[in-house]
């Protein structure tokens, strides 16, 4: 073999070992052989904290995600009852459309009008598709497709530059696409939409009607709600073309990660490689907080301002990913400007908290205005002008 083969060989060998690594904690790679064994062809594991990615197989391939579609529809739907604009009790009409999905389904019937909330529920526990569109028709205004186009337009707002939703359930239509990246970026959001993860949690349910003076049992397929310690969602997925799929997560000592498997051939396997990708997460990383939501890390001062001087606060719980065994040796540097120029909004951005473990940065935290400032005037102006002086 001549040297130039040799190091086409070399090369190659080297990109194999690494195709399929994450970057670890800030950029450090994994070597190849302490990643956990995966079969899934499309693959990823995130800290649903910062977002770091921790592993990935395939992480922008655009696969058909089945069912897992559903967890936009809830987001949308948990979305709508939070802001009010829908009542759980609210009655929802059963278009034909409804009636005629087809896959797992409740069994409406053309006419009947059933709770807001019976719906969503058979969503998140029993993976109807005839919810999905009652629910998207009654969102929508009547119409599915303009639900749909509500489903894209939040995630082209998130970030999920690879996905496109064609319908609200996830039964398989050409072009009907997501990434395991995307997934995770969606469910780092629904995990944060208020009773989202009190649904998805829910492992049966007995409580909604089965049309014949009874109810129906609806038991969750997502077996990580029984088989993992700490799993509290989100949603499995099958179709043919699919194949087996899930984004799940769960939350151990204070660390939630999420992992997303997609095209398994077995549901064995699914549960099996995502079960591998939260143990390895678990056993490999730590969140440490390093401040609390709303606690002051100093202050500014307002140019021109009423007050003069705003305080530096953590916008939301400051929690960073270490390897585990470099807690001890967190380093956190605090960086704001002197001053800024007024007015200043309450939760704007200042500067950030800088941590750093093992000579890395791990954390990179912002620190926004804890109360705004006004911009003075007349002779609240010159009054600021005069103290100036007289303080220099």
């Amino acid at each position: 073999m001549n040297a130039r083969a040799r190091s086409t060989g070399l090369a190659l060998l080297l990109l194999a070992g690494w195709v399929v690594h994450p970057p670890g904690v800030r950029g450090q790679a994994v070597p190849a052989a302490d990643l956990p064994r995966v079969e899934a062809p499309g693959a990823f594991l995130t800290d649903a904290g910062s977002g770091q990615e921790l592993y990935a197989r395939e992480p922008d391939a655009p696969r058909a995600p089945a069912s897992m579609t559903k967890l936009m529809t809830l987001v949308l739907a948990l979305e709508a009852v939070n802001a009010g604009r829908v009542r759980w009790d609210a009655l929802v009409p059963v278009s034909d459309a409804a009636y005629r999905t087809g896959g797992a389904q409740i069994w409406l019937e053309p006419g009947e009008r059933i709770t807001f909330r019976d719906l969503v529920r058979a969503i998140a526990v029993g993976s109807a598709n005839d919810a999905c569109v009652a629910v998207a028709e009654y969102l929508g205004g009547g119409s599915e497709g303009a639900f749909v186009a509500r489903m894209n337009r939040l995630a082209q707002r998130l970030g999920m530059r690879h996905t496109r939703y064609l319908n609200p359930h996830g039964l398989d239509m050409p072009g009907h696409e997501t990434t395991p990246r995307d997934m995770a970026i969606l469910a780092r959001y629904a995990v944060r939409v208020p009773g989202l993860l009190a649904l998805t949690r829910e492992r049966q349910d007995r409580s909604i009607r089965d049309g014949k003076g009874g109810t129906l049992w609806l038991v969750n397929p997502n077996r990580l709600l029984v088989t993992y310690p700490g799993a509290d969602g989100l949603k499995t997925g099958f179709t043919a073309h699919a194949g087996y799929c899930v984004t799940a997560t769960a939350r151990h000592e204070g660390l939630r990660l999420i992992a997303v498997v997609m095209g398994d051939p077995t549901a064995r396997q699914r549960n099996a490689d995502a079960t591998r990708l939260l143990d390895w997460g678990f056993s490999r990383y730590e969140a440490v907080e390093v401040g609390r939501a709303g606690q002051s890390f100093g202050s500014v001062v307002v140019r021109r301002g009423a007050p003069g001087r705003v305080s530096a606060v953590l916008a939301r719980e400051g929690t960073v990913l270490v390897e585990r065994g470099q807690k001890a040796g967190l380093d956190r540097q605090v960086r704001l400007p002197r001053e800024v120029e007024a007015p200043v909004r309450r939760g704007q951005r200042l500067g950030h908290l800088w941590v750093r473990a093992g000579g890395r940065t791990v954390g990179d935290l912002p620190l926004v205005a804890a109360a705004p400032s006004t911009r003075l005037t007349g002779l609240g102006l010159f009054w600021d002008l005069l103290r100036r002086i007289l303080t220099r």
